[in-house]
């Protein structure tokens, strides 16, 4: 996955796909099912992870799930 031609690594993957619910395997691939089916324990799990994070991390994790966002719906709309 790219987004503004950088590669998101896979640990910003494994955290969008915590935090979200979407599937590691279609935020890497596109293919397959969008959502996971039951990630009420990966939620809670990437919840708490983040609350540990600094207000630095905090911050720049917000920013790179903003621009992924972004840049799916301006692809959506192509």
């Amino acid at each position: 996955m790219e987004v503004g031609g950088r590669k998101i690594n896979p640990r910003m993957i494994k955290l969008i796909n915590l935090t979200t619910g979407i599937s590691a395997k279609w935020l890497e691939t596109g293919k397959g099912e969008m959502f996971v089916q039951d990630a009420t324990g990966e939620i809670e799990e990437i919840v708490n992870l983040y609350r540990q994070l600094n207000p630095f991390f905090k911050g720049y994790f917000k920013r790179q799930l903003l621009e992924i966002i972004n840049y799916e719906n301006r692809t959506r709309e192509t």
